[in-house]
């Protein structure tokens, strides 16, 4: 017995789309005849169909009426169902239309901090007045931990420092110098001065230490830290020099004097270079590359590869 109701569950899952949908004209048509010719198909055929899905389905769906059909009261239930999937059917449609056209869908992109507080701040304002439905995730780490992310297929899009490794895709989306900052007032010799800088490791610490080197300095480092924010305030309150983008301290009345540039680094975003087709992830890059520096949707496909990203 549970044997017979396991073939009959089989039979309903069986139902076809098609079937379903000619069950819907001959309703609307009064007959198989009229709804033939509407659907394009010969009267036997329709006629086959609509055996089949009273097979499938255990009850008879359809019985005369003078010279046309009408619908059984199953009939009527079978319809209401076929009418349900239907609309499930078009939402459906217009849903992967909406994720193929970028309209609809989940977007995850990561972004060192200089990113996220001067770089792409309009973008992602921008993106979201542009493609309201996508659910935007942002994230905010170093260039190491986010690329180990987009690696294991848990971002979409990252914004690190360049260059981008050789088995990623990467373009350039920033260039910025990275500039030496001193206390106010008598702010001592450098080379004999407290120094607030990135960890040692990352990749802007790797640059910040080969261009003080080429100036004769060897930091004295009493502190570290991933924020440029924290660095800024430690130079701000007269605790030691750093080496930072000028977009992180030179700004309202509070802005340092900017002292010479030593190293500049460059800001890629980066994909993995087999991943398919994505227009959320597509459209935020091209609007990175447009609010930066001009950029087009031909600048997208450019690849820039390199030697590796570090940490940071």
């Amino acid at each position: 017995m549970s044997d017979h109701r396991s073939g009959d569950q089989a039979s309903l899952l069986d139902v076809r789309l098609r079937q379903l949908s000619y069950l819907r004209e001959i309703a609307r048509s009064g007959g198989v005849t009229p709804a033939a010719a509407r659907l394009g198909v010969s009267q036997p055929s329709l006629s086959r169909s609509l055996a089949s899905l009273e097979r499938r389905v255990g009850v008879r769906l359809v019985e005369r009426d003078g010279r046309g059909r009408r619908l059984t009261g199953e009939g009527e239930d079978v319809l209401a169902f076929a009418e349900r999937v239907a609309a499930q059917v078009e939402a459906l449609r217009e849903q992967l239309g909406e994720r193929a056209r970028g309209e609809r869908g989940t977007l995850r992109v990561g972004m060192i901090d200089a990113a996220s507080l001067y770089v792409l701040p309009g973008v992602v304002r921008d993106f979201g007045t542009r493609f309201p439905g996508v659910d935007l995730r942002l994230s905010v780490d170093t260039s190491g931990a986010l690329l180990d992310r987009l690696r294991h297929f848990d971002l979409d899009l990252a914004f690190v420092v360049g260059p981008a490794d050789s088995d990623l895709w990467g373009v350039e989306v920033e260039r910025e110098p990275l500039c030496l900052y001193a206390p106010r007032g008598s702010p001592g010799d450098p080379a004999d001065s407290d120094w607030a800088l990135y960890p040692r490791g990352q990749r802007t610490r790797g640059l910040i230490d080969a261009g003080l080197a080429a100036l004769g300095i060897k930091p004295r480092v009493t502190l570290e830290s991933h924020n440029p924010e924290v660095l800024r305030q430690m130079v701000a309150l007269g605790l030691g020099w750093s080496v930072l983008p000028p977009p992180v301290v030179e700004r309202g009345a509070d802005a340092l004097p900017r002292g010479q540039p030593i190293a500049e680094r460059v800001l890629v975003g980066v994909r993995r270079a087999d991943a398919p087709s994505h227009p959320r992830r597509d459209a935020f890059l091209e609007l990175a590359l447009r609010a930066r520096r001009g950029g087009t949707t031909a600048e997208v496909g450019r690849p820039a590869r390199g030697s590796g990203v570090g940490d940071r």
